[in-house]
């Protein structure tokens, strides 16, 4: 036993027990109470995992402080549980703080779909009163391309060409694409869209492509922390290999994956089914009231379906190649941001010859550019573009993009973005 002759001094606080109270990281343990005078207080420290709190609302004035030995007695008997420990900690001992992690409110943003026509919100059953047009989901993918809308299509093929790919399966109409862009028609086709993730996209490594992990993070570090908890467009998608994973980092409201290739959306909504990403309930929904994490648009990048500054980011992982217009393509990405929101993506540099500065690069790209178009002619199939970094700074800054980075590495990868100012003021 031991003898506390400021037993009676403790002060007589209620105790009150909450759930959320913190941990105590000692309690006294009371024994043979009965059998000791009331000035004597069996004691030891038991370190236990029990969750103790004292009164709020206790007084701390002097003529609280003093109590009888009899109450005091009564007030431990009290505050004895079965397991021989207090279940409140008497006011004079120390308590940890709560260190219980906060409640996540989660926040729903509706994603604003537009007419393509009229750049207009589209109504909740997908109709654009500016242009009198109506557009509908199918298979979970909105189509937002100029012609889809369901009460303006035509009656049946107007070419050779439509009649043919009318007579396909679904997932075969990618055969015959219906781009002229040999850059777009590429990946408009079935065996393109179920390869990119089953090796084509490894190929990239041999050019510097550091590799999706690490791509990821690039876009990650410029896209944040404006965009978080807002919507991201990826535009050009393609079988969702960077969509997926920005759903999957829940730092976005909502996502967007969008392509003009029907084929590779399908792959992308897929994958995204096979990670738990979708359910089959979103391929019933046919309203424009998207709130889910991830929506999928067809769309062409240079008519982007959304109104202006409503997107916080826009990613665009190996596509501003493949673009036939990349001015307009890009001046859509400005219109679309949010002041503050930022732009990135990658592509692949030309080849560039040895002690050659970013200046000459670009005079002889544009030569080669030149000739490549002439061998061609009017009409002829143009390929897929690569890049130097003065052409992409550039066409960042004919769009109005600011703060132009660019990340190299050898031999013909580069990561790129830029950023839409919050306010412009003239000089």
């Amino acid at each position: 036993a031991v003898s506390h002759p400021s037993a009676a001094r403790w002060p007589s606080r209620p105790a009150v027990s909450h759930p959320s109270a913190a941990v105590l990281p000692a309690v006294m343990s009371i024994a043979a109470l009965s059998a000791t005078p009331p000035h004597s207080i069996q004691a030891r420290v038991v370190p236990v995992r029990r969750r103790v709190t004292s009164s709020r609302n206790a007084s701390t004035s002097s003529s609280n402080r003093r109590f009888s030995r009899t109450s005091l007695r009564a007030a431990a008997t009290e505050q004895v549980t079965p397991d021989g420990v207090f279940d409140t900690a008497p006011a004079s001992l120390p308590v940890t703080p709560n260190k219980d992690p906060p409640t996540v409110v989660a926040v729903t943003v509706t994603v604003p779909l537009a007419c393509p026509v009229s750049l207009k919100p589209l109504d909740s059953k997908g109709f654009a009163p500016e242009s009198g047009l109506r557009y509908a989901k199918a298979d979970g993918v909105w189509n937002l391309t100029i012609g889809s809308a369901v009460n303006s299509k035509s009656a049946g093929p107007v070419s050779l060409t439509d009649l043919a790919r009318s007579f396909l399966p679904k997932d075969l109409k990618g055969l015959l694409p219906t781009s002229a862009y040999m850059g777009t028609a590429t990946f408009e086709t079935p065996q393109v869209a179920f390869a990119y993730e089953r090796g084509w996209r490894d190929s990239f490594k041999r050019a510097g492509f550091p590799g999706p992990e690490e791509e990821f993070e690039l876009a990650q570090a410029q896209l944040l922390p404006h965009a978080k908890h807002k919507i991201l467009l990826d535009a050009s998608c393609g079988s969702g290999l960077f969509t997926r994973r920005f759903v999957q980092s829940k730092n976005y409201a909502s996502v967007v994956g969008l392509d003009f290739s029907a084929a590779m959306l399908t792959q992308a909504r897929a994958f995204a089914k096979d990670e738990g990403l979708l359910s089959n309930e979103d391929d019933e929904t046919d309203e424009t009231d998207e709130t889910d994490g991830l929506v999928f648009v067809r769309a062409d990048i240079a008519r982007i379906p959304f109104p202006q500054e409503s997107i916080a980011g826009v990613h665009a992982g190996a596509a501003i190649h493949c673009w036939p217009d990349c001015r307009a393509a890009v001046a859509e990405i400005a219109r679309v941001l949010e002041p503050g929101g930022s732009f990135c993506g990658t592509t692949f540099l030309s080849p560039r010859l040895p002690f050659a500065d970013n200046k000459a690069q670009r005079q002889i790209d544009a030569v080669l550019r030149e000739v490549s178009d002439a061998i061609a002619g009017p009409g002829g199939q143009r390929g897929f573009r690569q890049w130097n970094v003065l052409d992409l700074e550039e066409l960042m800054v004919e769009c109005g993009l600011v703060d132009f980075k660019a990340d190299v590495r050898d031999p013909g990868f580069v990561f790129y973005a830029a950023r839409k100012p919050k306010k412009w003021t003239e000089e």
